[in-house]
C-alpha cells in the first residue's frame, strides 16, 4: 500500500470520526431524555406516577389546562359550598363524586344540606358525605330551589309543587303553604382567595405525571414537530452505532 493511499485512508477515517463525534453530540440530549423518562416509566407503579398530578404552573400552561372561570357558591354557616366544573367543594375541601348542577345549600341540624344533580347530599361539618338521597328515596323531581321554613324544615321547590322533608329526610310531603315563609338559599359571591385556591387545586388534579413522562419520551411534549425531531434523533443513534462499529473495525486492521 502506497504512502498516498494510506494517507487517504487516514483522512477518510478521521473524517468519519468527526462525523461520528458530531452525531454523538447532537443526539446526546435526546438520549438523556429518552433514557431518563424510560427508566421512570418502568417504575410508574412504584412512584405512583399514574395517580400523582403535575402542580407546576408553566407545565399546566404549556398543556393549555385552565380552571373554569365560572364558580357558583352558596354560603351556609359562614362556609362556602362551591361548584366548579364537575367538582364540588366545602370551602377548600373537595367532595367525592362528580356534580353538574348546584341548586342551593343550607346548614341545618349540624350538617350541610346540598341540592345538586336532582339529589340531596347531606354533608358533615368536615365535608364528609353522610348520605346522598335521590328520587328513589322520595326526593322531589326537578328541584329548582332549596330553603328552610320557620320550623326549621327543609323545603324544596319541585317541578310541580313545594315539598317539605321530615327531620330524617325519609319522607317528603307537599307543602300546603307553598313558598310562604321559606328562606331560600341564594348564590353568594365567592371569596377571592378561596376562588384562587380552588382554581389552583382544580388545575393540579388534571394532568398525571405519567402523561408528561410519556409525552417527553415520545417527543409529543414539544408540539407537532417533537415526534419528528425524536425520529431524527433515533436515526442519528442508528448511524452512531454503525459508524462506531465501522471505526472500531477499521482500527483493528
Amino acid at each position: 500500500m502506497s504512502r498516498q493511499h494510506r494517507r487517504k485512508q487516514r483522512l477518510k477515517l478521521k473524517s468519519f470520526y468527526v462525523w461520528h463525534r458530531y452525531m454523538g453530540v447532537g443526539a446526546a440530549l435526546f438520549v438523556l431524555i429518552i433514557a431518563v423518562t424510560g427508566l421512570l416509566l418502568n417504575h410508574t407503579e412504584d412512584f405512583e406516577f399514574d395517580s400523582r398530578h403535575v402542580k407546576s404552573d408553566w407545565v399546566l400552561d404549556w398543556y393549555g389546562i385552565a380552571a373554569p372561570e365560572q364558580l357558583l357558591s352558596f354560603s351556609a354557616n359562614d362556609q362556602f359550598i362551591t361548584l366548579m366544573g364537575e367538582h364540588l367543594y366545602l370551602n377548600r375541601r373537595e367532595i367525592d363524586g362528580n356534580y353538574h348542577r348546584l341548586v342551593g345549600a343550607l346548614y341545618i341540624q349540624g350538617m350541610y344540606v346540598v341540592a345538586v344533580n336532582n339529589s340531596i347530599v347531606l354533608l358533615s361539618e368536615r365535608g364528609e358525605i353522610i348520605e346522598q338521597l335521590r328520587d328513589s328515596d322520595g326526593v322531589p323531581a326537578g328541584i329548582s330551589a332549596i330553603g328552610a321554613d320557620k320550623q326549621g324544615s327543609v323545603v324544596a321547590a319541585g317541578s310541580h309543587d313545594y315539598y317539605a322533608a321530615d327531620q330524617d329526610f325519609i319522607r317528603w310531603t307537599r307543602r300546603p303553604a307553598g313558598a310562604d315563609g321559606v328562606r331560600w338559599a341564594r348564590p353568594a359571591k365567592t371569596d377571592k382567595a378561596l376562588a384562587a385556591a380552588l382554581r389552583a387545586h382544580y388545575r393540579g388534579e388534571v394532568l398525571p405525571v405519567e402523561r408528561v413522562l410519556l409525552d417527553l419520551h415520545s417527543g409529543r411534549f414539544f408540539g407537532r414537530a417533537g415526534p419528528w425531531v425524536f425520529d431524527i434523533a433515533a436515526i442519528l443513534l442508528i448511524l452512531l452505532a454503525l459508524s462506531g462499529t465501522w471505526i472500531w473495525l477499521r482500527r483493528r486492521r
